[in-house]
């Protein structure tokens, strides 16, 4: 009994053992006008970010390395625009949003944006 706990206890740490990430969930700032959206959800790892790619019907992962970070804000670069995570901190609030852009580099505009909710956890 004791060899098999010894085993089970060996075993554990390797088997349960996974990548920590942040969970994303970003809802369009127009649904507080009523408009009802879906919420955007991605996850950020140290190898990149993925995210469901609807067109595709596949999960995509964008490579760290292609991702622009910085101090309070990671961006990602599409085929016509940008999406940009920041920190910000609003008016009247003392802890930090995350908020999401999707920024038209080609003609210079921003689209559309988010309000955030991000949470640690595991990824598998």
């Amino acid at each position: 009994m004791l060899r098999i706990l010894i085993i089970v206890l060996l075993l554990l740490p390797t088997t349960s053992n996974a990548d920590q990430g942040l969970n994303i969930s970003c809802l369009n700032m127009k649904s507080v006008l009523g408009r009802k959206y879906d919420p955007l959800k991605f996850t950020l790892q140290a190898v990149g970010l993925q995210y469901f790619d609807k067109e595709k019907d596949e999960f995509v992962m964008i490579k760290a390395s292609k991702l622009d970070i910085g101090e309070n804000h990671v961006t990602a670069r599409f085929a016509n625009y940008e999406l940009g995570f920041q920190m910000v901190v609003f008016e009247g609030d003392t802890k930090p949003t995350m908020t999401m852009s999707k920024y038209d580099y080609k003609n210079d505009k921003f689209l559309e944006h988010y309000k955030c909710d991000a949470k640690s956890g595991y990824i598998e």
